[in-house]
This record gives structure tokens, C-alpha cells and sequence, in this order.
């Protein structure tokens, strides 16, 4: 017979000379637990526990043997109360205190009898529910019990496998839901149902034995909930930023006890902790990488997450030692419905829309399922899916980035990866014409931000057609973009993609229209001009004029002189730039185009300032906001306003021009025009300056060029660097303020981009007041120096300026 376990495990620890506490802390365990074992209070611990225990005590093989011999004896259950099964220590938990705070809350004073934890593959449920349980620790007559339901197939064997964790001997005469419901009824406990997402059916049973037994608590965790009455959902997210950086930094300490979160690590961290979505599985598997790569390496390796996120620790369940078993799990207990729904919508980038996502699916369900809705929010229900409101409070559905890897990963192995993309690329197309009418309009604004939603899937259905070459698909999706790109700054990815189709269409005249081919040289033409490459651009507009004059597209024709206007004004053409102009207005005219006659009043308006005819530019900018106020077109109204402001900041009138261009930029930033946030701002410098208000237009000129980082227009930037030149003058750095004027004439004459007539008096003004401060000798070499110097050192020296502030 084996000797009792108690008595053994005295012995042992008394040969060892070891007290309870140094063997609690040398195994891992809590001194209460060796106390249980050792008073024979204790139920039969776990094999685990013991192993523990034998290595903590440095047994030899056959004592060893005699100790897990001694565990595997039951230990008889005695009338009184049981005792919490000995267990592990939960490992630490970070990013997750208000989480357990929150739910012994509800499980001690605010009624919950019934907690569901959901949430996705590898979100940490388990971990959580482990350390809840800890937390609750002694709060219960027959302590907590951890019921593991992952190898179980069958929703009619947990009642068992509860019975088992609770050391509950089965009989012949009652069924173990029975058993357990009495064993249950009169006593209070915790049971830790995990993961129970595949054997939902099983919540009948729970609401049995939770109605029979009024002390019973049960935490489980679940993809999705179980849809009781009693039952509390709890959402578990993913970590933020800062949590998954010291969980990832506590992982990567684990397998490199020297590796610390610097200055020098901490920007490819956060790039890792980005990639990896705040999911603690992905972050614990990842942070093994550290052995090899540096966090930079790792970093780069992780636009592609599920291959790097495997090799865990071999004491996790199978499905967890890899983010793809994890996640298999899960897409492994959908029906095939929900699979192919799942498998399909990985084509969205960045989410999308309910309609997209019917675009996508295609065909509506089988077995008699009325809609693709009820799939979606199926897949919403077992956390596969995210559902959220956009700005606009429109549903709006998501993926995890690692989710939707796996689901193109399935989507391939089908077979369905072409046709799927190709309906993704169709519904984008869809999206993309219809948004582009309005782009013109009064609902300006709202529909730029709908295309900044959406725009990760114009990237994605734009890479379709560049890989297909399917031309015809390319230019119709970037002759309805352009705009958006321009207005929100996205210019060079623009032009890039602009390029891209031009050239597969010379490759193939025939494979779209002349109109069409008209609409995406203009988009050229734009596109340049915006980033100063006005020789590039002249050439593309007088390619598009001579197709638009041939083919008699009119609406296309004055669009593309409005364009030729604007590249004639900034090269100092001011009479090509009026008649191009005049042109465009009068055919607008014929056409009843009022927003773009509204568009060609204000370009003349410019003109006209830009010779310094004042008074037909107000005029000129008065009727444009008439029109522009009626059509209810902020965007086009503060672009007309901004005209009228110059004439008042000419005419000496700062005040009025301070009032319309801080209400312009109000309007422009509403509608997300950087380009023309930019030119306000540069305005309200401006102002400031001729004010004497130096600190305040250095901030505006300081807010101006950030923009430009994303958005590098030259001929704004030239302009930016000479208005910032005399300002910094004035704040007592004169040298710098000459090398900015002359690094600001270089790139002027390099872009073809003179100053305005309007504007060189009171720029000779400036330039002579910072060679009087400094100098004609000195500012003579310091203007040099910065007309020698790369634009890249141009910036630097005005970012600089900053301190200034």
C-alpha cells in the first residue's frame, strides 16, 4: 500500500531541512498549499504540483517515485468543508489590474453569478480568468476549481469533466449533472469554465446548475457568449500601447535577463507591439525572437506576423504554442458558411462596410439562412469580427491584422483568392465614382473623410489591377481619386499610382477612352503642379487640352485650363494664365457649371492680385463667394475668402485679413484640405509678422511646415522658407534668416516658380531689413550658403528654429 502523502512529503522536507515557507518558494507554490498537503486537508493535488514539489526537494529518482505514487492515492473526503485545490502560482499579469479589479467586483458585490470572458484568439482570457480566481481565493466554502475544456468534444460530457475537477466520485445511480448539482447545492464554490467556445450547448446544463446551486460562481471563457439571462459579458481587449510594451519587455527579459526597453529600442518596439495588435499571445510568442534578431530586425520581419509567432512554451496547450494554432482553433469551430464568409472578408483592408462586405461574400447563405447579416454577426458574436460605428455613426467592420493574414492564407488555399479580390476591387470602383461627384460639393468634407476610410482598400484594389494589368480597372480608380489625394495630401503616392496606369495605357491605347485617358492626364497635371514639377506638369496639360479640344469633352476641357491657368500664374505667365481662365469660365458657363464658375472667378481673382490690380481681385473674389455661399461649398467658399483676405493683408487691413483667414482655416481644417490648411496658416503668419507679433507667426510658420512633411509641395515650401526667413530675423537669428532666403531662392529657380508681383515689394522689404541687421558683406555669404546648401539641410535649419518658440 502507498505510503500517505502527507507523512511522505513531511519526511522529505525534514531530511532537506527545509521549512514550509523556503519549499513554498523554492517549487512555486503557496505556503498554504504545502501546509494542506502536509495536514492531509488538502484534495489529491495536481501531478503537476508534486513534480514541483520532488524537484524543489532534490529527491532521487525512487524517492521521487514514492512521493508521485503517495499523490496518486485519493485522499478521503472528510465530512467538513473542502479546501482549494493546490495550485500554481498564476504567472504576472500585466496591463491587466483594472480588468481583475473589475471583475472580483462583480463577482463579490455586484451580484454576477455568471461571467463570460470573450474576446479573440490570444486577447488573454484564460491568464485573466486564472488570476480572478487567485484573487477570490478563500472567498469561497469549497475554494475555486479550474475546469480545462479544450480536449473535451462533447457538450454532454461537462457536467463530467466538472465532477472531476471536483473530486466529485461518480455513481451508478445519478447522473454526474446530478451529482454535481447536489454535491453543489448547499455550498458555495468558483468554477473556472475554460474555454468553452466549442460546446456552447452546454449553457442549458450551467443555468440548471446555477439555478439549483445558489452559491455557485462560475468565470468561463468563451469566443463568444453563452446567451443566458443570468450571464454578465465581459470584452476582453487587447492591451494599449504601453501595457504591450511591458508585457513584451517582461517576455523578452524572460530569454535575455539583460534586454531593456532604451531610447535607442523603443521606436521599434512600439513598431512591434503595433504589429502584433496588443494580443499577449503574439507578444509572449514573439519576444522568444529576441535570441536572434535585434528588436529592429524583428520589427521589419513582422509584416508577415504568423509565420515568426510560433515555438511556445510547451507547457501552453497545443493550439496556443503557435498565434496560427490559436487562431485555427477558433476558424476550426465555424460552420462552412461562417468559414467562407471569414476567408472572404480578409480582402478588406482596414475594414469596410456592411455593403462591401456583401460586395465580397457574394452569395447569400445556404441551408436556408435568409442574409449575409446573420453571418456577419455570427462571426461578430465569436470575436472573429469586430463591429463598430464610424464617424458618422455608420456600422463599420473590422479584423484583427492577424486574423485576416490567416483568413487570405485560407482564402489561397481555396481557390477563391482572384475571384474575391476581383469583387473587392469592383465594390471599391463602386465606392470611389460615387464618392468622387461629391468631392465638389457642399458635402465636401464628410465625403474626403469616408475616402481617408476607405483609403487602404483603394491601395489594395489599385495593387489588384497593377498586378492583373488591368488598365481599364486602374485608370477608372485613380480618375475618380485623384482629388482625394490632392485635397488630403496623399501627393506622391497619388502620382505614383497616376504614373503607373498612364503607362500601362500607352502600352495599350485602346484599352479606355479618350475621355477617360483626358481625366487622368489632368489628375497628372494636378498632381505635379501641387508637388512644383510645373515643367512635367505643363507638358501632361497641353497633352489633355489637345484630346479634350479634339474629342469635344467640354466639361474635361475646362477643368484641364483651370490647370494651365494656375501653372501659368506660378511661373509668372499672368497673361496665358487670365486668357486659360477666361476660357475655362466661359464654358463653364455654357455648361451651368456653377461650382466651377465660382472655381474660375476666384483663379481670376488671383490673377489679378497677382499683377496687383486689387481692385478687380475683390471684386472678382466677391462674386466667387456669392455663388459659393449659395451651393453651401465651404471648401470652395474659404478658397474665395482667402482671396479677399490678401487683398485686405495688402491694403494694410489686418485686422479683417486675421478674421477671414482664421475662418478660413476653421473651414479648411473641417474638410481636411491640407494644401489649403497650409496656405491659411502661412496667411496668418504672415499677418502676424506684419503685426510684430513674432511668436505668434513663428508658431503659425512652424505648424505650416509639419504639414509639408506629408505633403511636399516646393512652390509651398519655397514660400514657406522666405515668409519664415524674416521672422526669425526679427527673433535675433539674422544669419539663419539669410540662408533660409537664399535656400528659398534656389529652390525657386529650380521649380520655375517666381515670386508674384503683388508680393516683391514687400519681400525686398524684408530682405533688406535682414541685410541691414546683419550686413550687406555678411549677408551676402550667408545668403550664398544657403542657396549652395541641399533642401534637406534647408529644413533642418528651420525646424531648428523651434527653440525659437
Amino acid at each position: 500500500m502507498s505510503e500517505p502523502l502527507a507523512e511522505l512529503l513531511r519526511v522529505f522536507r525534514a531530511a532537506a531541512l527545509l521549512s514550509q515557507e523556503t519549499l513554498a518558494e523554492r517549487s512555486g507554490l503557496s505556503t498554504r498549499t504545502v501546509s494542506d498537503i502536509e495536514t492531509g486537508s488538502a484534495r489529491t493535488p495536481r501531478l503537476v504540483t508534486v513534480m514541483l514539489l520532488a524537484e524543489a526537494l532534490a529527491l532521487t529518482s525512487d524517492d521521487r517515485a514514492r512521493l508521485v505514487e503517495a499523490a496518486r492515492r485519493p485522499v478521503p473526503r472528510q465530512s467538513g468543508p473542502a479546501v482549494t485545490e493546490p495550485a500554481l502560482r498564476p504567472p504576472p499579469l500585466v496591463g491587466r489590474d483594472a480588468d481583475v479589479a473589475r471583475l472580483v467586483e462583480m463577482l463579490s458585490t455586484g451580484g454576477a453569478r455568471l461571467v463570460t470572458l470573450v474576446g479573440p484568439a490570444g486577447v488573454g482570457k484564460t491568464s485573466l480568468a486564472m488570476h480572478v480566481a487567485a484573487e477570490r481565493a478563500g472567498a469561497y466554502e469549497l475554494g475555486e476549481a479550474v475546469v480545462e475544456l479544450a480536449q473535451i468534444e462533447e457538450p454532454a460530457l461537462v457536467p463530467a469533466a466538472v465532477a472531476r475537477a471536483l473530486r466529485i466520485r461518480e455513481s451508478a445511480e445519478a447522473s454526474a449533472s446530478e451529482t454535481v448539482a447536489t454535491y453543489l447545492r448547499d455550498r458555495g464554490a468558483l468554477i473556472v469554465l475554460d474555454n468553452l467556445e466549442h460546446l456552447t450547448p452546454a449553457a442549458t446544463w450551467i443555468a440548471e446548475v446555477l439555478a439549483a446551486c445558489p452559491r455557485l460562481a462560475i468565470l468561463a471563457t468563451s469566443r463568444e457568449a453563452l446567451r443566458l439571462r443570468a450571464e454578465y459579458v465581459y470584452a476582453v481587449r487587447p492591451l494599449d500601447g504601453t501595457a504591450a510594451a511591458a508585457l513584451f519587455t517582461q517576455r523578452a527579459r524572460m530569454v535575455k535577463p539583460d534586454f531593456e526597453l532604451t531610447a535607442e529600442n523603443a521606436g521599434a518596439i512600439e513598431t512591434i507591439v503595433d504589429h502584433l495588435e496588443g494580443l499577449p499571445l503574439a507578444l509572449e510568442l514573439a519576444a522568444p525572437r529576441l535570441l536572434l534578431l535585434s528588436p529592429r530586425a524583428l520589427a521589419a520581419r513582422l509584416e508577415r506576423r504568423l509565420p515568426l509567432l510560433g515555438d511556445g512554451a510547451v507547457d501552453r496547450p497545443q493550439r496556443q504554442q503557435t498565434m496560427h494554432g490559436a487562431i485555427a482553433w477558433s476558424y476550426d469551430l465555424l460552420s462552412g458558411d461562417e468559414q467562407r464568409c471569414f476567408r472572404r472578408l480578409g480582402v478588406l483592408h482596414g475594414g469596410g462596410t456592411l455593403e462591401a462586405a456583401a460586395a465580397i461574400v457574394g452569395e447569400s447563405g445556404t441551408n436556408g439562412e435568409p442574409s449575409i447579416l446573420f453571418r456577419l454577426a455570427s462571426l461578430v458574436d465569436k470575436n472573429m469580427l469586430a463591429l463598430d460605428e464610424d464617424a458618422e455613426g455608420e456600422p463599420r467592420l473590422s479584423m484583427l491584422e492577424m486574423l485576416r493574414e490567416f483568413a487570405v492564407e485560407r482564402l489561397g488555399e481555396s481557390g477563391e483568392l482572384d475571384e474575391v479580390a476581383r469583387r473587392h476591387a469592383d465594390s471599391v470602383l463602386a465606392f470611389v465614382e460615387k464618392a468622387e461627384r461629391e468631392l465638389s460639393g457642399a458635402s465636401q468634407g464628410r465625403w474626403l473623410a469616408r475616402f481617408e476610410r476607405e483609403h487602404a482598400n483603394i491601395r489594395a484594389a489599385l495593387q489588384y489591377a497593377a498586378r492583373r494589368d488591368e488598365t481599364l480597372l486602374g485608370l477608372r480608380l485613380t480618375a475618380a481619386s485623384w482629388r482625394f489625394w490632392w485635397l488630403h495630401g496623399h501627393l506622391t503616392e497619388g502620382l505614383g499610382w497616376v504614373r503607373r496606369f498612364l503607362q500601362l495605357r500607352a502600352a495599350s491605347p485602346q484599352s479606355a477612352s479618350d475621355v477617360l485617358y483626358g481625366r487622368v492626364l489632368r489628375a497628372n497635371v494636378v498632381l505635379l503642379s501641387a508637388l512644383g514639377n510645373f515643367d512635367e506638369a505643363l507638358e501632361s496639360c497641353e497633352e489633355a487640352i489637345a484630346l479634350q479640344r479634339a474629342g469635344g469633352d467640354d466639361a474635361g476641357l475646362g477643368a484641364s485650363l483651370t490647370s494651365l491657368g494656375i501653372i501659368m500664374q506660378f511661373r509668372g505667365q499672368y497673361d496665358r494664365a487670365n486668357a486659360a481662365h477666361e476660357e475655362s469660365l466661359t464654358i463653364r458657363r455654357r455648361l451651368h457649371d456653377d461650382a466651377g464658375i465660382a472655381t474660375s472667378l476666384s483663379n481670376l481673382s488671383s490673377i489679378a492680385f497677382s499683377r496687383n490690380d486689387l481692385a478687380r481681385a475683390g471684386s472678382l473674389g466677391e462674386e466667387s463667394v456669392a455663388i459659393y455661399r449659395r451651393l453651401g461649398h465651404e471648401s470652395g467658399l474659404a478658397h474665395a475668402l482667402t482671396k479677399i483676405g490678401l487683398v485686405a493683408a495688402a491694403q494694410k487691413n489686418y485686422d479683417r485679413a486675421d478674421e477671414l483667414f482664421t475662418e478660413c482655416l476653421r473651414m479648411q481644417r473641417a474638410v481636411g484640405n491640407l494644401g489649403s490648411v497650409h496656405y491659411s496658416l502661412e496667411n496668418l503668419g504672415a499677418v502676424a509678422h506684419r503685426r510684430g507679433e513674432t511668436q505668434r507667426a513663428l508658431g503659425y510658420f512652424h505648424e505650416a511646415l509639419a504639414l509639408l512633411d506629408s505633403m511636399p509641395n516646393k512652390a509651398a515650401l519655397a514660400k514657406t522658407l522666405e515668409d519664415l526667413a524674416p521672422v526669425i530675423a526679427a527673433a535675433g537669428d539674422a544669419a539663419r534668416g539669410a540662408r533660409l532666403f537664399g535656400a528659398a531662392d534656389a529652390l525657386r529657380r529650380a521649380i520655375g516658380s517666381p515670386l508674384f508681383p503683388a508680393e516683391r515689394a514687400d519681400y525686398e522689404t524684408e530682405v533688406d531689413a535682414v541685410r541691414a541687421k546683419l550686413g550687406a558683406e555678411a549677408f551676402d555669404a550667408q545668403w550664398s550658403i544657403g542657396k549652395s546648401i541641399t533642401l534637406e539641410r534647408a529644413l533642418e535649419e528651420a525646424r531648428e528654429t523651434r527653440s525659437l518658440l
